[in-house]
């Protein structure tokens, strides 16, 4: 896997070895490139998108906010999954996590053409053209993600699972507890309140 392209031909045909020559290489330059036309391409259909419907003062708002969380996720994300993939004994590194979760947003690009066949069809079948290929699209990134944190770290599915879903439990149970907690508070509270 020498260039850009070779790894991008792996990760759509063959991403478990592509996962697997990514994670070993940590080349960070072409996951910040792979990373970042998955980000702006869609953004730019979503640019068009906005302006088409007189949506042009939320523009900058909207692409701007989306760069930077898309940007926080990728990094925070690797971190808490390296974080939790050590507790669970696996062997990779964070490095190699963040690289192959760069290249796991790839098919994000696809978005776009789906949309504009979207576009063209029927306006009864238009929005659920629509969901339909941001379903796929979102499952798509799912399994690439999964066979990320499986090949690096070198997890079964059910493994790279629960790496992935830990922080939502957590916050899960964190908010239970503190809805039991203000509960409690709410009805221990004098009545003239």
């Amino acid at each position: 896997m020498g260039n850009v392209f070779d790894a991008l031909y792996d990760v759509l045909f063959q991403p478990k070895i592509a996962m697997q020559m990514i994670a070993e290489q940590k080349n960070i330059s072409q996951a910040v490139i792979v990373f970042f036309l998955s980000l702006v391409i869609p953004l730019w259909a979503l640019y068009f998108g906005m302006q088409d419907v007189g949506m042009s003062a939320m523009v900058p708002f909207v692409i701007g906010f989306k760069i930077v969380s898309s940007m926080l996720m990728w990094f925070m994300g690797a971190a808490v999954w390296h974080l939790i993939a050590e507790f669970l004994g696996g062997r990779g590194t964070g490095l190699g996590l963040f690289t192959t979760l760069g290249f796991a947003q790839f098919p994000q690009v696809f978005i776009v053409p789906l949309w504009v066949i979207a576009a063209l069809l029927p306006a009864s079948l238009k929005s659920i053209m629509m969901a339909v290929a941001a379903l796929i699209i979102f499952g798509w990134s799912f399994f690439l993600t999964i066979t990320a944190i499986k090949e690096v770290y070198e997890f079964s599915t059910a493994k790279a699972m629960m790496v992935m879903i830990t922080p939502v439990l957590a916050i899960l149970v964190v908010c239970a507890i503190a809805f039991t907690f203000i509960g409690s508070a709410v009805t221990q509270m004098p009545m003239w309140l």
